[in-house]
């Protein structure tokens, strides 16, 4: 009982202590005369997402439409202040022309704190400058297309399935889309037949290791929001983001395809490749990041095998989770829009007409397959709220745009694709940090869409959700639950029997 009450008169104190810490801080935006909602204390303006019952992506929409004619807004992170900027012509000036002042993601003087956190998502400063520039030259449209036979050797991988699963009442579209990227991203990425598309074994550690990345569990979610506002007591505790088992699996990883290759160039031009080559040189040397504000200085950036495993686990990550959600929305999207679905299987079919196989042209070949990638990523963005932290003093020198929830990818094409200002669609973010994988990505979603749409239309099954709810607990937007369709096989087309 005395051990209990301690406890209990040590909590009260400490949240004594938050709170008054936090109502001291509460005046910030107030003292800037910026529009801003009243914060709750200790929980800010996102309690919501804070005890996990609402996607952040949902939460900071809530509070842009209480604001829906200022350009920004104030808002409070827990206890801490963040701006949340809407005007196309801001947000230019935060992604690219002040760029430097803006350079980090968030908590950057946090993230060299576990191993994931030095990877280029997640670093920023000079460490971001110089990865970024050594890391650029495997995702050029050179690099892109010498890879593509990957990406079709995938592709087969998922055709063979196809016909089983067009037996089933219905599929979870999610899974087996997951499936298919992480075999592509295994191949490309690291030259590994991961051999995710054997959908009857019942266990593969490309897969669980994947869902352990993304796992949305209300003790991840909480570790996610509490490393983001309180960066320095979540370490000083001892936490970390993610479990030891993640970047313990890719340094493995990393190391038996290093041997197996006997540590030399392989002529795959693939990720491991490239860090070869950055780890026989020991050093990366680059541009500073300072250089942005007209110095001219030369940085130099150690190479150890951390480093290494920390790039190998983003690009896994990102390679194939981020594809595959804005895959399984799409194909939702095709269930239940039938006449906008003729039109892509229209497409498909001209193009398996004019080709007998998948070839790197296939992304710039079909134009409204493209404007339906691009419009399911305008209506279940994989990074809903980009985030930006201040990294030096910084004065601001206003308009809104808000869209309509109707999938309409005519928005992508032609003179309405021009018409779209800019700054208003970042399904890839902007400016020196844009995604680096969007090329990847572009090419093997449009591989896997013109591989499954060929053979398959989709339908609504008796099980779908008509409404997608997003998990207030996940990394990046994810269905709360599972997408399930129907498989259709289709008829007798064009290009044969199929």
């Amino acid at each position: 009982m005395a051990v209990s009450a301690v406890l209990l008169a040590f909590l009260g104190v400490l949240l004594s202590i938050l709170y008054y810490w936090s109502q001291n801080k509460f005046d910030y935006w107030k003292k800037r005369n910026v529009p801003h909602l009243q914060p709750t204390p200790l929980f800010g303006n996102y309690k919501e997402y804070i005890l996990l019952k609402n996607f952040i992506t949902d939460v900071v929409n809530g509070i842009c439409e209480t604001f829906p004619k200022e350009p920004y807004i104030g808002a409070f992170v827990g206890t801490e202040p963040a701006l949340i900027v809407k005007d196309p012509d801001y947000i230019k000036l935060i992604l690219t022309k002040d760029f430097y002042y803006f350079n980090s993601r968030e908590i950057a003087e946090y993230s060299h704190k576990e191993v994931v956190g030095r990877n280029i998502f997640f670093t920023s400063g000079d460490n971001w400058k110089i990865l970024r520039q050594n890391v650029t030259p495997l995702f050029s449209s050179a690099k892109m297309k010498k890879m593509f036979y990957l990406i079709e050797e995938c592709s087969d991988n998922l055709d063979k399935v196809l016909f089983d699963l067009s037996k089933e009442p219905s599929v979870e579209v999610r899974a087996l889309m997951s499936r298919f990227t992480i075999d592509c991203i295994g191949s490309c990425a690291f030259g590994v037949n991961t051999m995710a598309m054997k959908l009857d074994e019942s266990s593969n550690p490309f897969v669980e290791i994947g869902q352990k990345i993304f796992e949305a569990s209300n003790i991840r979610g909480f570790k996610v929001v509490s490393r983001v506002i309180w960066p320095s007591i979540f370490y000083n505790l001892g936490f970390k983001a993610y479990p030891s088992e993640i970047p313990e699996f890719f340094s493995k990883l990393l190391t038996n395809v290093f041997e197996q290759r006997q540590y030399k160039n392989s002529g795959r031009h693939d990720f491991v490749d490239l860090v070869l080559g950055l780890r026989a040189d020991k050093f990366l040397t680059g541009d500073s990041i300072s250089n942005l504000k007209g110095e001219k200085k030369k940085i130099t950036l150690e190479v150890d095998h951390d480093l290494l495993t920390a790039q190998c686990m983003l690009f896994f990550a990102a390679g194939f989770e981020t594809s595959a959600t804005t895959l399984s929305f799409m194909l939702f999207e095709m269930a239940k829009n039938p006449e906008i679905q003729k039109r892509v299987l229209d497409e498909v079919d001209d193009y398996f007409s004019e080709n007998n196989k998948l070839s790197y042209e296939c992304v710039s070949e079909t134009p409204f397959l493209d404007a339906c990638i691009n419009e399911t990523l305008r209506l279940y963005p994989v990074v809903g709220v980009l985030t930006r932290e201040l990294v030096e003093d910084y004065k601001l020198l206003s308009g809104v745009l808000l869209n309509k929830d109707v999938f309409r990818p005519e928005r992508f094409m032609g003179n309405e694709k021009e018409n779209i200002k800019p700054f208003t669609y970042l399904p890839f973010g902007e400016g020196p940090r844009t995604c680096i994988g969007m090329r990847f990505a572009k090419m093997q979603m449009t591989a896997g869409l013109l591989t499954i749409l060929r053979k398959i239309r989709v339908e609504l099954a008796p099980d779908t959700r008509m409404t997608v709810e997003l998990e207030p607990r996940a990394l990046t937007t994810q269905p709360k639950h599972g997408i399930n369709l129907k498989f259709v096989q289709r008829e007798m087309s064009v290009f044969g029997e199929i």
